[in-house]
C-alpha cells in the first residue's frame, strides 16, 4: 500500500467509489494531485487505470473488515468522503444501517487516531423532508430537522462527537437530484431519462411527462455530479467551511414543463404534454424490446434496469411541490461554480450516446 501511495501529498479515502458521486470525486481528485483510496463492495472495473490511486473491495457493514483493511491506512488517509449509502425502505433500518457503515469506516481508520484531519457526508434535502411533501423553500441550512426519521441525522450527529473527540473537522453536502452518467448509482435521473427516451423513439410511443400537471409546474433543482464534486473538495480544503453544512445546487431552478421540449428534441422526438402514468407498470417488462435496441445500435450489452429504476422515476415525477435549496451561504463562504441545469442534462445524455448507452 505504501508503494502505491508514496507521495507526501493529501490522501482521500472515498466510501462509495463506483459510485455516481464517489467515481466523479475520484475523477476531480486526482486531477488535483491528490492520492486516493476508493472502496466499495464490488473490485475496481478497471484496475490500474490511474496513478496514485488504491482501490479496496470492502462491505462497510462488516466491522471485523473494516478494522483489518483500514487500520493500515490510518496514518496515510487525512480526509474521508463518505458518499456510501445503503437503501432500506423502512427508515428505522435504513438509520441503522448507515450509521453503522459510517462507525465501522472511523472505528477502522480512527481508533486509535491516525492522520485524519478532515470527514465530509454526502447527505441531501431529505434533510428538510424534500421526500414527505411540500416542505419550507428555500430551505436553509440551519432549517430544523424534519419530524420523520431520515439517516442523515445520525450520522450527522456522530460525526460531530467523534470530531470534538479527535480534533479533526468536519463538513457536509446537500444536494438534489444529482445529474451524471453511471450504472452503478440506483437513483439517476439522467440514465433513466436515457432509457425512457430511446423506448419511446423504438416504440413509437408519445414521449409523455410521466406525471401530472401541478408536478410539470412545479419548481425542482439539480446538481450536477462534476459540481458536487468540486464543491466537496472545496468544503473539506477550506478554512471558512470547517464544520459547516451546504446546500450544493447548480445555481438555477427549473420546471420540467420548459425543459421537456428540450429533451424531446434530444431524442428526436416531439414534446407531448403531462400523462400521469406508472414508468414501473409501463416499462417495467420492457427488457426484450431493450434488448432489441441494444442490438439494432451495437449499444453496450447491458440491462434495462442497470440504467432505468422505474420506482424511482414514478417517485421523482410524482412530486408536485417546489424543490428549492438556498445556497446564500455557500456562496458567503467562497464557492461560486454554477452549472446550467439543462445543459447538464443534456451533456449528460451526450455522454451516455457518445458512450454507446443509448441509441
Amino acid at each position: 500500500m505504501s508503494d502505491v501511495l508514496a507521495a507526501p501529498r493529501r490522501c482521500a479515502l472515498v466510501a462509495g467509489a463506483l459510485g455516481l458521486v464517489g467515481s466523479r470525486l475520484l475523477a476531480a481528485l486526482h486531477d488535483g494531485g491528490w492520492r486516493t483510496i476508493g472502496i466499495a463492495r464490488a473490485a475496481d472495473p478497471q484496475p490500474g487505470s490511474a496513478e496514485n490511486h488504491l482501490h479496496l473491495p470492502l462491505d462497510l457493514s462488516d466491522p471485523a473488515a473494516c478494522r483489518r483493511q483500514l487500520g493500515p491506512l490510518a496514518g496515510e488517509v487525512t480526509h474521508v468522503f463518505f458518499a456510501a449509502r445503503a437503501s432500506d425502505p423502512d427508515p428505522d433500518r435504513e438509520t441503522r444501517a448507515n450509521l453503522a457503515m459510517l462507525v465501522n469506516l472511523l472505528d477502522g481508520l480512527d481508533d486509535p487516531p491516525g492522520a485524519l484531519s478532515h470527514v465530509c457526508l454526502v447527505h441531501g434535502t431529505k434533510w428538510y423532508g424534500s421526500h414527505l411533501g411540500p416542505y419550507a423553500t428555500p430551505a436553509q441550512e440551519d432549517d430544523p430537522r424534519c419530524d420523520a426519521p431520515v439517516f442523515y441525522y445520525a450520522q450527522h450527529d456522530e460525526m460531530r462527537r467523534r470530531a470534538q473527540l479527535r480534533g479533526w473537522t468536519w463538513s457536509t453536502v446537500r444536494p438534489h437530484i444529482v445529474l451524471g452518467v453511471g450504472t452503478q448509482y440506483p437513483h439517476n435521473c439522467v440514465t433513466l431519462l436515457g432509457a425512457y427516451g430511446s423506448l419511446c423513439k423504438a416504440m413509437d410511443l408519445p414521449f409523455y411527462f410521466p406525471g401530472s400537471d401541478a408536478a410539470f409546474d412545479a419548481l425542482s433543482q439539480c446538481t450536477d455530479a462534476d459540481l458536487l464534486a468540486r464543491a466537496m473538495i472545496w468544503s473539506a480544503t477550506e478554512a471558512r467551511a470547517a464544520n459547516q453544512d451546504y446546500n450544493v445546487i447548480n445555481g438555477d431552478y427549473f420546471r420540467w414543463r420548459r425543459l421537456w421540449p428540450r429533451l424531446a428534441g434530444f431524442f428526436g422526438l416531439p414534446s407531448a404534454p403531462a400523462r400521469p402514468m406508472s414508468l414501473a407498470q409501463s416499462f417495467g417488462g420492457a427488457e426484450a424490446q431493450w434488448q432489441r435496441i441494444v442490438a439494432a445500435h451495437g449499444l453496450l450489452p447491458l440491462a434495462l434496469n442497470q440504467l432505468a429504476n422505474w420506482r424511482f422515476g414514478d417517485f421523482l415525477f410524482a412530486a408536485t411541490w417546489d424543490d428549492m435549496s438556498s445556497t446564500i451561504k455557500l456562496r458567503e463562504h467562497g464557492f461560486h461554480d454554477t452549472v446550467s441545469t439543462e445543459a447538464s442534462l443534456l451533456g449528460h445524455l451526450a455522454r451516455m450516446r457518445a458512450a454507446r448507452l443509448i441509441p
